[in-house]
Parts: structure tokens; C-alpha cells; sequence
């Protein structure tokens, strides 16, 4: 059986060599590398709105913990406006969470994450694949939000004591909404390929990559997301890389925009306190209660990643020789190990076996990056 699978293999092989439909393709000039993004020199440049429209209650905050002067209370209007000793009842309003946002003047934002880039000198291509990169880091795009078309049942209030016949729409200012992830991905183990040009300097190389990237953002108001869909987007990925040996550093930059259709998914919102400026119209000083349903919602976010990062050469793991080039002998050197019941005759990591042949004659023939 062994000399069977022998003659198979070298079949192979020669149909290969002779089609030159998976030539040898010397490596000197050519390299892969798995980049770490350095948050420290990477930046996020944007900016950010987003719309939600919404319709609940609200409700005098009667929190026991606060000063006996801070315990609201809400009732529906009425003439006098007076209060039961615990009256304190839901009042129906609706409007619109409106946040926008930008870095300019705001806390820098630093991507982090990783992605493979495969140099081809000679043929004058690049291929990036597992592009997976956090574009805000560890931080948070930060936007200033509001109450925006703010309607609501006329209602009297205790603590300050006020009334509030419903006159016309108005907004308040209601503290942030904040982006706590927006990941750019490429589809797991998917190359796409581009153009590469001699840089300026030794061993340096200027990039150009089209790919196609998931941006998947991560919401938050009041402590819980607000909907947001996963968007499909081309992108171009460019820069440079400097090689050095078995080493690369890579500086680049990506358009990233995040603007898909509205989410008409209700999301029920957890109670959020909301105290009411002194400057507002509407009952100046109160602590209010929000219980809301966001009926859709809508984001769009225009980004520019600079990425700064350091990687390291990719192995060939089908280059059995190791001598930088994919080539037939490499076939004939990993199966004189299998045979030899070597450990590197392994291939898959499952114990000796045939697969371990046919994974190899896999890797072998799709010359995965690195190879």
C-alpha cells in the first residue's frame, strides 16, 4: 500500500510539472507576514452620527438614596397639581436618541488587532488575508448625545415641584452614546490579492490591496447596545513594508465607512436615569426615570485607519527542505519521513496516517501564503 500511495503521489507531481499549473516559485524575492498592530503609533481618524427613534415612559426618580429634596415624583397634569404621599406615576413619551461625533478635539483612538501580507518582488504582487482589526482599541468612539423631538404626556412633578402642559416638541441633552468596538474583518483564510512597487528605500515595498471587509459595531447607550448591523464593504488597504531578514514593519491607512440600512429590530432598553439640566424648559432639576423602546436605529460612521505594525516571516509548511523554494523535492523529502514513521512525517498533528499525505499534497499545491 505504501509503494501504492508512493506512485499516486509522484503522479501528481509530474502532472504538475509538466502542465506548469503549480510551478516552483522561489521565495528569495518574495515573503509572508503576520503583523501585530502597535497601538501606540496606529490612529483612528472620524466621525460618527447615529439616529434612533424611540416611544416608552418616564417616571419620577423616587430613589430613597438620594436627598429628600432630589426624590421626584411624576403624576399626569391635573388642577391643582397636588400628590398622594406616594404617588408617583408613568408618564408616556417618545422623540429620538440623536448622537454625533468626531476625533477632531477628542481623545485619540488606537486600533489594535492583526492581518497577513504576502510580497511577491518578482511578479510585483501583494495578497492580504485575515484582516482583523478593532478600529477603537481599547477605547471608545465617544459621541454627545440628545433627546431630539422630545414629546410627552402634560404631567406635574414634586421635587422640584412643576408642571408641564405639553406645548411642543423640545431637546435634552442626555450624555453620550459610545462605540465600544467597530472590528473590520476580512472573511477567515480568504486571500485577496494587489499591486506592489519598489519603495524608496532598501528593502522597502508600497502596497496596494482592494479587499472586502465586515464592519461590526458595538453600540451603547445607557449601559445597554443600541441595534447595529453588520455592514459588507470594499475597502483599499495601502502602504509600505521595509523587510529586514525574517522581520517587516508596515505602515498603511484604510477608508473604513460603516453606513448600512436602518435596523427596524425593536430593542427594549433598561431604565436610565436622566436628570434634567437647569437650563431646560422642561421642569428645570428634576430626576427622571427612561424606559424606552428603540424602534429602529441608524449609524453611519466615516473612519480612516493609520496602522502602524511589526511582523513576522510566515513559514512554508510544505517547504520540507526549507531551502526557500516550493518545489518537487519537497513531495519526495516529506514522504521519505512518512515512510521513515518520523515525527515530522505529522503533517496534521493527528498521528501518522494517510491524511497526513494528502494534507500535505494540499498544502503543497494551493501554496498557501508563505509558500
Amino acid at each position: 500500500m505504501h509503494n501504492r500511495l508512493f506512485a499516486i503521489a509522484a503522479g501528481l507531481t509530474i502532472a504538475a510539472t509538466v502542465t506548469g499549473a503549480c510551478a516552483p516559485r522561489a521565495l528569495a524575492s518574495s515573503g509572508a507576514y503576520t503583523f501585530t498592530a502597535t497601538p501606540a503609533t496606529s490612529t483612528l481618524t472620524y466621525s460618527f452620527t447615529s439616529s434612533a427613534p424611540f416611544a416608552g415612559t418616564m417616571i419620577g426618580e423616587n430613589n430613597t438614596t438620594l436627598p429628600a429634596n432630589m426624590q421626584t415624583r411624576t403624576r399626569h397634569f391635573g388642577f391643582p397639581c397636588t400628590f398622594t404621599a406616594t404617588q408617583n406615576e408613568l408618564i408616556n413619551v417618545s422623540g429620538t436618541i440623536a448622537a454625533t461625533g468626531s476625533s477632531t478635539g477628542s481623545t485619540a483612538l488606537h486600533p489594535t488587532g492583526t492581518f497577513k501580507l504576502g510580497i511577491d518582488t518578482t511578479a510585483h504582487t501583494s495578497v492580504l488575508q485575515d484582516f482583523n482589526v478593532n478600529l477603537v482599541g481599547a477605547g471608545s468612539l465617544d459621541s454627545t448625545a440628545n433627546l431630539n423631538n422630545f414629546t410627552y404626556q402634560s404631567f406635574c412633578a414634586t421635587n422640584p415641584s412643576c408642571t408641564a402642559p405639553f406645548l411642543i416638541p423640545i431637546t435634552l441633552p442626555l450624555g453620550t452614546v459610545s462605540v465600544t468596538s467597530l472590528v473590520a474583518a476580512q472573511a477567515a483564510g480568504a486571500p485577496e490579492g494587489g499591486t506592489l512597487s519598489a519603495g524608496a528605500g532598501t528593502g522597502q515595498w508600497n502596497f496596494s490591496v482592494p479587499c472586502t471587509l465586515t464592519v461590526t459595531p458595538t453600540i451603547v447607550f445607557g449601559g445597554s447596545p443600541i441595534p447595529a448591523d453588520p455592514q459588507t464593504i470594499s475597502a483599499v488597504f495601502a502602504g509600505t513594508i521595509t523587510v529586514t531578514g525574517t522581520t517587516a514593519t508596515m505602515t498603511g491607512s484604510a477608508v473604513i465607512n460603516y453606513n448600512p440600512p436602518a435596523n427596524t429590530t425593536p430593542a427594549p432598553q433598561p431604565p436610565t436615569a436622566l436628570a434634567v439640566p437647569s437650563t431646560s424648559t422642561l421642569c428645570p432639576g428634576i430626576n427622571l426615570i427612561l424606559s424606552i423602546t428603540i424602534n429602529s436605529s441608524t449609524a453611519t460612521s466615516n473612519n480612516t485607519a493609520n496602522l502602524a505594525a511589526t511582523g513576522t516571516k510566515i513559514a512554508c509548511r510544505c517547504d520540507t527542505n526549507a531551502n526557500g523554494t516550493l518545489e518537487v523535492q519537497d513531495i519526495f523529502d516529506f514522504l521519505s519521513l512518512w515512510f521513515a514513521n518520523s515525527p515530522q512525517g505529522d503533517f496534521n498533528g493527528g498521528g501518522l496516517s494517510v491524511q497526513d499525505i494528502f494534507d500535505f499534497l494540499s498544502c503543497w499545491f494551493s501554496r498557501p501564503l508563505g509558500c
